[in-house]
């Protein structure tokens, strides 16, 4: 039988993500407001949609009492708020005078951290400790986010783009402790087994939707402070900082019902 696609679905999803990307290029508060509320409105559609269509994005469960929705929305704002990411090069030539290649591997050291933990973390068993794992992964993420912020200073020293790069370690650390977790989480989280394949695939999609929205708010954000200086640093670390610490809550809902596996 053909797979069908959901294209109303898809269509209301990449549009939210275009929204939200392009409100980072207008240098005027009140159309960037505007088109991130147009962004949100999408995003709103995109779920009264897919929730109706025989072939949806998103498995049936996540609009049930269960846990799956939480799953989704925890996995999604941790890979987030890792895009602030995106401007540590930046950062690093305008603030601590880095060159071209220490930049970018001061921007390497968040994924560096992701793979080293992911590897970890994946060999753990133990419900209890994967629990523990998961709810603690997005304040350790949070803690690094708030450290790079401090870290960034006009003619940064040595010392201090250390300090930065240990946060931006850290924060991968968190993201790939918890990642596999979630991931088999979403799989086993439905309520009906035949959804499995369809949660499995909505991983991606979730990544993939929480990615740009992540990248198009950093954009927002560094271009509504001065761009690439200190100001801007700041306020985008402090902003995912804050997205991390509302994965603290949505991490905790998601793992209430995992020592039932």
């Amino acid at each position: 039988t053909a797979t069908r696609v959901p294209v109303q679905s898809v269509v209301l999803l990449g549009a939210s993500a275009l929204v939200v990307s392009v409100a980072s290029l207008p240098h005027n508060a009140v159309a960037t407001a505007g088109l991130l509320v147009v962004g949100a409105v999408l995003v709103g559609l995109f779920l009264i949609v897919d929730r109706r269509m025989p072939a949806a994005v998103l498995p049936a469960s996540v609009y049930g009492l269960g846990p799956l929705k939480w799953v989704y929305l925890t996995l999604g704002l941790l890979v987030g708020a890792t895009k602030v990411d995106l401007y540590v090069p930046l950062f690093g030539q305008r603030l601590a005078h880095l060159g071209p290649m220490m930049a970018g591997l001061l921007g390497a050291a968040l994924s560096i951290g992701w793979t080293i933990s992911g590897l970890g973390s994946g060999s753990l068993n133990k419900a209890r400790t994967i629990v523990g794992v998961v709810t603690a992964a997005p304040l350790v993420m949070a803690i690094g986010l708030a450290m790079a912020g401090v870290s960034h200073v006009q003619g940064a020293p040595v010392s201090v783009v250390i300090l930065c790069a240990t946060a931006l370690l850290a924060v991968g650390l968190g993201i790939g402790a918890a990642y596999p977790h979630l991931s088999a989480w979403a799989m086993s989280d439905v309520d009906d087994p035949a959804e499995g394949s369809t949660a499995a695939t909505a991983i991606n999609s979730v990544q993939l939707i929480f990615g740009a929205f992540g990248a198009g708010l950093a954009g927002v954000v560094v271009n509504i402070a001065d761009g690439g200086g200190v100001a801007a640093a700041r306020s985008a670390f402090t902003v995912f900082a804050l997205v991390a610490l509302v994965a603290v809550f949505t991490g905790f809902r998601a793992s209430r019902r995992q020592f039932a596996y």
